[in-house]
Order: C-alpha cells, then structure tokens, then sequence
C-alpha cells in the first residue's frame, strides 16, 4: 500500500503542473508579485542600479512612463550616455564617445525595436486586447529549476510586426526566471538572448521585482545589472524624454 501511495503521488504532480493553463500561470504570477490591481495601478518608475564592466562599475538611471516613454542614462566616467530614449514617437540616443555630442535619431528599424520595449504595462496584462498570444509549452528546467515555459507572440493579432519570446516562470512561486528573446536589428539579428531574473524585493507599493538580471548568450554571461533603488508612480516630467 505504501508503494501504491507514491507511485500515485508521484503521477499526480506531474498530473499537477501540466494542467496549469496559460492564463492561470499568469495569474498566479501577478498575484504573487504584489496582485494585478498594483501592477495596473502602476503609471511611472525611476530605477537607478549599476554593472560591472573591465573599466570599473558603470551607474545608470532608467526613467519610464506610461504609456511608452522611456530613458535610460549611464554615466561613464563623468559623462553622460543615453544609449535608449523614447519620446512617444522618436527613438534616438546620445554617445559623446561616438565622436557627437548632439542626439541622434536612430535607424528605423532599430526605432521600432526601441518603441516595443518602451511599452510600459507588462506585456501580459490584458494581452489578448493588445493582439498577443499566449501559449503553454510544457516545463523546463532553467538553472536546475523547474519551469513553466510560455511562448509568447506579440502582435499575432494586430498590425504590428509578429515577436516570438519565451518567459519561464517558477512551478513552485509563479514567478519569472528567464525570458529568451531575440535580436531584431542590427548584426545580431535573429541571435537569441536570454536574461536571467533573480534577487525579487518587495517595493513601497507593494509590487515585487528583481534586482538582479544576467544577460547571457551562448551561455556566457554577457551583461550583469544590479538594481539599487527603485520609485513608483513619481511625477516625471515628459520633457526628460523628449528628443532635442
């Protein structure tokens, strides 16, 4: 009878998390990441953090906005770089290391890369409405933990070029591990990249998000970020972002 038992057990739970849809494994996830009422509520955010790099830890500021503003600065050495910015209807940038020291517009199809990322609501909110599709892809594991793996395909639905991106999300908390994505300009086009998410913190509002992410690709590890503060629903002005 002891036998029986967890020959039982152990099919169910398998049995367990394969039945898990789509939609409740992100439901769980904005529920235990502070509940989706805050993730909605959630109109602005100032993050300041640093990487390392072999010239010592660069700082850096990322200012967003909703619906789709967003700056990110890095101060290399004393001076200022803004390698992304979006204004609602320009993406441009700005290196004085790149021999200017005026903003520069950049290419179009970079820009539409940039104003795809500068969508503030997370992705999966309402998703259907925004003509994404979201589908269950079984388990993986990522780092030796078990994972939920959804493929996600922006702009199935509407006008927009089609994404594919793939989000791995915790079987036991829900929350979300890696994401693989693509590059879609540039000569890295077509080369998957993956960003590991860890180190979750609880905010003033309540919302829980990483603090650490690890960009590999190959899988060596490329790029580290550590996030060190971070403020919600601040009043930014639209003139941080607008390109001049």
């Amino acid at each position: 009878m002891r036998l029986l038992g967890k020959v039982i057990v152990m099919l169910f739970i398998p049995f367990s998390i394969q039945a898990q849809s789509a939609d409740e494994i992100l439901a769980n996830y904005f529920e235990n990441t502070g509940g989706l009422d805050k993730w909605k509520s959630l109109k602005s955010m100032k993050i300041a953090g640093k990487f390392p790099t072999p010239q010592g830890d660069f700082t850096f500021i990322i200012y967003r906005k909703s619906p789709n503003l967003f700056k990110m600065e890095i101060d290399v050495m004393g001076t200022k770089i803004i390698p992304t910015s979006y204004d609602g209807e320009i993406a441009w940038s700005l290196n004085p290391y790149g021999g200017t020291t005026s903003p520069e517009k950049m290419p179009e199809e970079q820009g539409i890369e940039v104003e795809d990322q500068a969508e503030f609501e997370d992705k999966f909110i309402d998703y259907k409405k925004k003509g994404h599709q979201v589908m269950l892809e079984g388990t993986e594991k990522v780092d030796g933990v078990e994972c939920f793996k959804l493929k996600l395909i922006k702009n199935r639905f509407n006008e927009k070029d089609e994404v594919i991106e793939y989000h791995y999300f915790d079987t036991q908390n829900f929350v979300l591990i890696m994401q693989k994505t693509f590059a879609r300009s540039g000569p890295q086009k077509g080369v998957s990249q993956e960003t590991h998410l860890s180190d979750y913190q609880e905010l003033d509002n309540g919302l829980i998000i990483p603090f650490y992410t690890a960009t590999k690709q190959d899988g060596q590890v490329v790029q580290e970020v550590f996030i060190e503060k971070v403020e919600v629903n601040i009043e930014l002005s639209n003139e941080i972002f607008e390109f001049y």
